[in-house]
């Protein structure tokens, strides 16, 4: 069997296992790859475009040729979709408490702005009631007096 086989069949066993699950990934037919892996024909470059784009971690020099490391630097070839949807619903979550904290504030302010109203009519409210209670009392003393003026 060819070296390019032999690489595609040990793409096949890390990835799939089967022959069925790899033709079905690739989108061929299960006997373009019985006859890769049976060594009757070498991959043409359709299949192995098919394997680059269908496993992107596959290092293309090592397919090809031999050279480095099957799988490419992983880190550098990461799908990112999941990451970005992530910070994106991330972002909207953040936007969100911003808002609601934007909110929190300033009905903190209108509360305070009342509490603040509050105190003031209750110190007006005292004033007011302890002039009414010398009033009260000057009341009392002029009736007292009267009622003295009277008894007279």
């Amino acid at each position: 069997m060819d070296e390019l086989n032999k690489r595609v069949c040990e793409i096949m066993d890390r990835f799939c296992g089967s022959k069925s699950i790899f033709a079905n990934e690739l989108g061929v037919g299960l006997p373009i790859i019985t006859h890769i892996t049976n060594g009757r024909n070498k991959p043409g470059i359709d299949i192995l475009q098919k394997i680059l784009l269908t496993y992107p971690t596959i290092n293309a020099t090592w397919l090809m040729i031999g050279k480095g490391e099957m799988i490419t630097n992983e880190k550098a070839k990461l799908n990112i979709d999941n990451e970005l949807n992530n910070i994106a619903e991330l972002a909207s979550k953040l936007n969100t408490f911003k808002a609601n904290t934007s909110q929190v504030i300033s009905y903190h302010k209108l509360f305070m702005d009342e509490l603040r109203h509050i105190n003031e009519l209750d110190s007006i409210l005292l004033n007011t009631q302890s002039e009414l209670d010398k009033t009260q009392q000057k009341i009392k003393e002029e009736i007292d007096v009267l009622k003295s003026k009277v008894k007279q």
